[in-house]
């Protein structure tokens, strides 16, 4: 019986691949390129939850017009992941941000439907997304994820990240 109660959560919170709920945000692409890449706008669906009292579960949900989608979840829980997004961080530098931004890492999930039209036909392993205060929104796709080092100091430092792991850049507008 719990386990009913529980699934019936999910549903009516969003949180099951698919379901209602959470903000949607049309981003039609801002250049050539990412036209190209992702083939016309996108939907992202943002579905925030509650996970009993720890940091929230965050699933952004990116949608094409011909039906597929990927499914990206916030990496807003390991040290290291929550590293990698720090202003001037190396997602920023990833991202080419060179100010104040503050770029989000999500990590692909299963739950999305069709061929991954990101980084096809593999899809990426990560995405960072910055949305911009007007309304411009930058996605990157990433092969892999960045690593840090101990220093000796007990800090940790980011190992650099190679270019050649980027397999995606795109820009687009809100609206």
């Amino acid at each position: 019986m719990r386990a009913i109660a529980f699934a019936a959560m999910l549903v009516l919170t969003g949180c099951v691949a698919g379901g209602g709920g959470g903000n949607v945000v049309s981003l039609r692409p801002s250049d050539p390129a990412t036209s190209i890449l992702v083939g016309g706008p996108l939907s992202m669906r943002t579905v925030t939850s509650n996970a009993n009292g720890d940091d929230p579960l965050v699933v952004v949900t990116l949608s094409r017009a011909d039906g597929r989608s990927m499914q990206f979840e916030e990496a807003n829980h390991a040290p290291n992941d929550v590293r990698a997004q720090a202003v001037s961080g190396p997602l920023a530098q990833a991202m080419g941000l060179m100010g104040e931004e503050q770029p989000v890492l999500y990590h692909l999930r299963e739950g999305g439907s069709g061929a991954p039209f990101i980084c096809a036909p593999g899809g990426p392993l990560s995405i960072g997304i910055y949305s911009a205060p007007d309304g411009q929104v930058s996605v990157v796709g990433l092969k892999s994820n960045f690593e840090f080092e101990e220093r000796p100091d007990g800090t940790a430092e980011a190992l650099p990240y190679s270019p050649d792991h980027i397999c995606a850049r795109m820009h687009f507008t809100k609206g």
